[in-house]
């Protein structure tokens, strides 16, 4: 009975300890970071090819990932355009098996741009 209990609250914390839990926030760094700036950078390049928005990275501030039905990265990054570089908050939800299954929200001083693309 002892053993079962020790097995139990071990698993338990496995599972606290665990990155990648279905649902929770990681703050991302070293390799997973670099993922979520290529990821990032996708999308700066399909929108701008596109209808727009036209911004550059500047640099990432901070960045994390929550396992959802996909992948939800939030950003605070320095974006470049043109000649001006401001702080905004990005939010890229990827649902890459949908038709257009990536959403980007730019929350930005000057406003809020809602914009999808395909994968």
């Amino acid at each position: 009975m002892l053993s079962m209990k020790v097995i139990f609250v071990f698993g338990l914390a496995l599972i606290f300890v665990s990155a990648d839990i279905v649902g929770g926030i990681t703050e991302l760094s070293g390799d997973d970071l670099k993922e979520a700036e290529v990821t990032l950078n996708n999308s700066l390049s399909k929108l701008a090819s596109g209808d727009g928005p036209n911004y550059k990275l500047g640099k990432i501030i901070k960045a994390t990932r929550q396992i959802v039905a996909g992948n939800k990265y939030v950003y605070d990054v320095e974006l470049i355009e043109g000649s001006k570089t401001k702080v905004c908050n990005v939010v890229i939800v990827s649902q890459p098996w949908l038709e257009n299954g990536i959403e980007v929200t730019f929350n930005c001083p000057d406003g809020q741009v809602v914009k999808r693309h395909s994968a």
